[in-house]
């Protein structure tokens, strides 16, 4: 019952793995396409971009981004843009009026909502259709597309955010593109580096203090067109032509072979005949010297390696191994002869053989004769000494 049990639940185990691989490859193949169409963007410690992606375009309203560490994470479901999870109290104004309660301020999370208070950048800020974003992260989590995404410098503070399309990963490429594109349409060239934000909102929110200004690179010289003085490169030599296959020549010694071809794979030792198998060639040596093309042909065929005594050996050999290993096999599975132990076995008691019926009378012959056969009956056990001295006395008497 237990094999059958588990007979039934290794092919059912074996599809889940399939179907668990296949949906791991589908989220794969779908993230390397997202990730063609937008180029995903690096941001370093100090704000400024190492690698600037593809520039997207807000389309709808109701998206907040989050100053570091926060980062807010919205969900885009039935055409709506809405915050989610603990996102719903960290970027909203319920925070921040919260923050301004002297105990509560101490909280982590919660007392930094209120800096905008004291002069410095605000934690979240809400943006508006027409702003430009940018795309450091395409994920594919179960049946859902995560997108993150970083503005550009809004008074030195950059906001992130993160965007769930819900059940996107369920539609075939084109209509999660066309989904995604519901809420991020793309932009030619984009704000990036240290550019300021123009939006309204981003000019009502008060001044922060300058940071330090960032390393700039100097400008790369320009560099000098060619003059027609100039000597050209030089031209590469043509390739030399491959060096020919060694060759053997009859006469040369075995030491000579070697060095030019090296160390044969097989060598066949025939006494003062000997073949060393290479493998493209076979070499055939008389008498320490290689012979003639004539005087090369033996019975271990044209190709090396191929002589037919010797697979016949190697397959003879092969059949022994195999059947030794098997009957050892065998041999140890086999279990040993118990002998029960006990009392040996009574020994039979002797008998004495029955009576012998009584003789009939013998036709006459000599005394020697009938003496001689009453002793064979004696020997034989017929005839008891009793009797046989009875029989013997009677003789006499006659």
């Amino acid at each position: 019952m237990r094999r059958t049990s588990m007979s039934r639940f290794v092919p059912f185990l074996v599809m889940l793995m399939m179907a668990a691989s296949a949906a791991a490859a589908d989220r794969a193949l779908l993230e390397q396409k997202l990730g063609a169409r937008y180029k995903l963007s690096t941001v370093n410690a100090e704000g400024d971009f190492v690698v600037q992606g593809t520039t997207v375009v807000l389309r709808k309203s109701g998206f907040t981004g989050g100053a570091d560490p926060i980062t807010c994470v919205h969900q885009y479901k039935d055409g709506r843009i809405s915050l989610t999870g603990p996102s719903k109290a960290a970027c909203t104004g319920a925070v921040r009026t919260l923050s301004k309660i002297p105990i509560v301020n101490k909280i982590p999370g919660v007392g930094t909502a209120n800096q905008a208070v004291q002069g410095n950048a605000p934690t979240t800020r809400p943006f508006v259709a027409g702003e430009k974003l940018y795309i450091t992260k395409i994920e594919v989590v179960k049946d859902d597309i995560h997108l993150t995404l970083i503005s550009e410098l809004v008074n030195q503070v950059r906001y992130t955010a993160e965007i769930r399309f819900h059940k996107a990963a369920t539609l075939e490429i084109l209509e999660a593109e066309n989904l995604i594109a519901e809420v991020l349409g793309t932009g030619a060239g984009g704000g990036g580096g240290g550019s300021k934000s123009t939006s309204t909102s981003a000019a009502s929110q008060p001044v922060a203090a300058p940071a330090a200004q960032a390393y700039t690179a100097p400008p790369m010289a320009s560099p000098q067109p060619a003059t027609a003085d100039a000597p050209l490169p030089p031209i590469a030599p043509p390739d030399q032509p491959a060096a020919a296959p060694p060759t053997i020549s009859p006469g040369m010694t075995i030491d000579q072979v070697v060095a030019v071809l090296g160390q044969p794979a097989r060598i066949a030792n025939l006494g003062s005949k000997k073949i060393y198998m290479y493998p493209s060639q076979k070499v055939t040596f008389v008498d320490g010297k290689v012979a003639p093309a004539g005087d090369s042909d033996d019975s271990s065929g044209s190709q090396p390696g191929s002589s037919p005594s010797m697979l016949l050996y190697e397959l003879g050999l092969g059949v022994l191994i195999l059947g030794a290993a098997a009957f050892l096999f065998m041999r140890s599975r086999r279990p040993a002869a118990v002998v029960p132990a006990g009392p040996p076995p009574p020994m039979a008691q002797y008998q004495a053989p029955p009576p012998a019926a009584p003789v009939a009378p013998a036709p006459p012959m000599n005394l020697i004769q009938r003496l001689d056969e009453l002793e064979k009956l004696k020997e034989r056990g017929i005839l008891t000494p009793q009797e046989f001295e009875r029989e013997k006395a009677k003789l006499r008497s006659m």
